[in-house]
């Protein structure tokens, strides 16, 4: 039995750079074909660029830092906010009528609609932490509230029937139940907030960001810095999410099944 979960560790750990390798072989082979720098760069390319030119530079880590402020920012905005709003709705018909509409707006407006609107009002930068506050707003909203709604009804009960204060309720009781289903959600809005961040960085030509960089690079056909932007998205979304599991998990001394909640 050990054997096994070893094994399907294994398989596990080697499923993401095996994945990668394959993706970077098929990258090589296409660049090979095409044979054009400048429409499709060479893995190697790329690297050189990133590790001999971008990171060296005050204006790559100026750039790094700031959209990951204002990106982690708004982030953090939409978590919290939806998370609160969807414990209220969970225990309030009157306060789940009130979100309905809004949570609606937010999950269908496409993402370039609410930049050219917010610019309307806002600057750039603050355009960077509000757009992707409100596309991981619903994310959490609609994940927290199905989390709290499927709590064991037999606990719920027996809860009721001796009496346990509600906020124990809600902190041995829903807490857990609702979390994996937050962690799921948290872990598409981390990718979700990162790709709207930098596009209104883009369109909103952020100073001193990921998404103006980006926009520079394609304005003077730099293709191999373009990429190279790319993959530090890639990297910083996947660090991101990876420390926000490692919080959720590790961070937090809530029961990790509702059978030894009470």
């Amino acid at each position: 039995m050990k054997n096994k979960k070893v094994s399907v560790r294994i398989s596990k750990g080697l499923l993401c750079p095996v994945s990668v390798l394959l993706w970077l072989i098929i990258w090589f082979l296409a660049a090979k074909q095409i044979n054009n720098e400048v429409f499709l760069p060479t893995p190697g390319w790329v690297l050189q660029v990133l590790w001999g030119e971008l990171l060296f530079s005050v204006a790559f880590w100026r750039s790094l830092l700031t959209s990951l402020l204002h990106i982690g920012t708004g982030f953090l905005i939409g978590a919290v906010l939806g998370s609160l709003l969807a414990v209220g709705a969970a225990f309030s018909r009157l306060m789940e009528l009130f979100c309905w509409f809004p949570i609606k707006v937010l999950k269908s407006v496409p993402v370039a609609s609410f930049v050219i609107l917010m610019l309307l009002w806002l600057d750039a930068e603050a355009l960077s932490v509000l757009v992707p506050a409100m596309i991981v707003l619903p994310i959490l909203y609609i994940n927290t509230l199905t989390g709290i709604r499927e709590t064991d009804k037999g606990l719920l009960e027996m809860a009721r029937l001796f009496r346990i204060p509600f906020g124990r309720q809600l902190y041995r009781l829903y807490l857990p139940q609702a979390l994996p289903h937050v962690w799921a959600g948290a872990s598409l809005a981390v990718g979700l907030a990162w790709k709207s961040g930098v596009a209104a960085e883009i369109i909103g030509l952020a100073r001193h960001s990921i998404g103006n960089e980006l926009y520079q690079a394609k304005l003077y056909f730099l293709t191999p810095e373009l990429f190279a932007w790319t993959i530090v998205i890639v990297l910083l979304s996947v660090a991101c999410e990876a420390l926000f599991q490692y919080m959720l998990g590790k961070g937090s001394g809530i029961p990790k099944n509702n059978r030894e909640a009470l």
